[in-house]
């Protein structure tokens, strides 16, 4: 059935207005017609099964049949502070951390970051993000959309963390499975990533002050990207639902 993402503000009473963009995508790209079933998701956990409607004076619209709460989400609850990556690649990983069951996503400048940029350009960027976030959740089936957090100093990401708390840097020879049994998933994960130049020596001694697990993936350096994608598919493998 198809689905779509509707902001929970927007869900109220038996019927779900259409704007024009979800009215064009509904009817131009899926192409359905009125009595058509739609599944609606809110991005806070809630699903509903609704049929395509249309009225003379109010145009298309959703009728709610039947309001839903599928159990598809992680029983682990995982913070992401990645530092920011160049282009495409954050982009990336915000795609693939919200397949992966990731709860929130701050973005990091760290002292190795691509430069931070600033006012109106940060804010769009940060909307542009929270749509790819909405349209995995939506891909992937999930009914919970993780939150994106405006960017963080690295300084300011230390009080942000909850539960277990991890760093992954490339030049530690720990390995992430030595610290496992280390790690309690009922009170949560928070994972930290660093850029393409990885994390400096100043920053790693800052952050085991602050309580971090530092770890490392092995000998072979994999980009950013990679890495992230390979912490969270372990950690979800450990602890969390992944296979």
């Amino acid at each position: 059935m198809p689905r779509i993402y509707v902001p929970p503000e927007r869900i109220a009473g038996e019927e779900i207005s259409l704007q024009s963009r979800e009215a064009r995508y509904i009817l131009t790209v899926l192409r359905l017609n009125p009595g058509d079933e739609v599944t609606v998701f809110d991005g806070e956990g809630r699903e509903y099964r609704t049929e395509l409607s249309e009225d003379y004076d109010a145009g298309m619209y959703l009728a709610i049949q039947e309001e839903l709460s599928p159990q598809r989400e992680s029983p682990l609850r995982i913070t992401l502070g990645q530092a920011l990556l160049k282009g495409e690649r954050m982009k990336f990983v915000i795609q693939k951390a919200t397949e992966l069951g990731v709860d929130r996503i701050i973005p990091l400048l760290t002292s190795r970051s691509v430069p931070i940029v600033e006012g109106e350009r940060e804010s769009l960027r940060r909307e542009r993000w929270r749509r790819i976030a909405q349209e995995a959740a939506k891909q992937s089936g999930r009914t919970i959309v993780p939150e994106i957090e405006a960017i963080l100093e690295l300084a300011d990401f230390f009080a942000q963390g909850e539960g277990a708390r991890v760093m992954l840097w490339e030049d530690e020879p720990t390995p992430l499975r030595e610290i496992a049994n280390k790690i309690d998933p009922h009170a949560g994960i928070t994972l930290l990533i660093g850029p393409e130049g990885g994390f400096s020596e100043a920053e790693v001694t800052a952050a085991q002050d602050q309580g971090f697990l530092v770890a490392g993936l092995g000998q072979r350096v994999l980009r950013a990207e990679t890495a992230t994608l390979s912490v969270l598919s372990i950690i979800q493998h450990l602890f969390g639902d992944l296979g």
